[in-house]
């Protein structure tokens, strides 16, 4: 009898250790990506894609991404996001880059088996918003050329005109430019000339200053086309006495 009820207490020991043994479900490899839009990362708004893929390749619905983007600097507020939207595996969520600099991303997965992904993603963001005319190189810099030419050499104290010509990348006179002067002289506490011309022949804008001291100047040519881009340049100018 005592053989008998140590076999069953035996056996039961025996499945025990079994049931302890049996590791749980494991949760199917699945592989977490991101990327943003627009590029190149600049200070404003964007969107964070966050897409994700089983092992097999195929797109998984179903789970929850949250966002938490921090700066790699203190001072900064972090920035939340979180959203379960998704086509074909990818969930797109509003972000905001907020100041210029080292960004850290983390992206956390919540999948519907509960599972979670969690991973860093590391980004420098631009200083300069990506709607300013400056992160537009390619058209924020009209082609075209400046010349600045004074009426008279020299140029003295007094009123006389400088012509400024503006022609575009292959050379072809621009006549519906705006063509504005600011003159500084080379030492602070003297009050700057202006002028400025809207009408032009043959590319030629002539624009009356004032001079009023003699010495060193630095005048600064802006010319603005109808569209609204800006080209710069900066010319020296002596001015006599007399």
């Amino acid at each position: 009898m005592k053989t008998f009820f140590g076999l069953i207490v035996l056996a039961l020991l025996l499945t025990a250790c079994g049931q302890a043994a049996t590791p749980p479900a494991a949760t199917p490899e699945v592989t977490l990506s991101a990327s943003v839009d627009p590029q190149p990362l600049a200070v404003g708004d964007a969107t964070f894609i966050a897409t994700l893929h089983d092992a097999s390749g195929a797109p998984v619905d179903g789970a929850t991404i949250h966002l938490h983007g921090d700066m790699d600097h203190e001072g900064m507020t972090p920035i939340d996001r979180e959203s379960s939207e998704s086509t074909n595996g990818e969930y797109r969520l509003p972000f905001a880059w907020e100041m210029g600099g080292g960004w850290i991303v983390t992206v956390t997965a919540t999948l519907k088996d509960g599972g979670t992904i969690t991973q860093d993603f590391t980004y420098f963001v631009d200083a300069v918003s990506s709607d300013s005319i400056i992160n537009h190189s390619a058209d924020a810099q009209p082609s075209v050329t400046i010349a600045y030419a004074p009426d008279t050499t020299p140029i003295v104290m007094g009123a006389s005109f400088v012509t400024i010509t503006v022609t575009d990348a292959q050379g072809v006179p621009v006549n519906d430019a705006q063509v504005a002067i600011i003159a500084n002289m080379a030492h602070d506490g003297m009050m700057p000339v202006k002028g400025a011309a809207t009408t032009a022949e043959n590319g030629q804008y002539r624009i009356p200053l004032q001079w009023s001291m003699a010495g060193d100047w630095n005048v600064t040519v802006t010319v603005t086309l109808p569209d609204g881009r800006q080209s710069e340049q900066v010319f020296s100018q002596q001015v006599a006495a007399s």
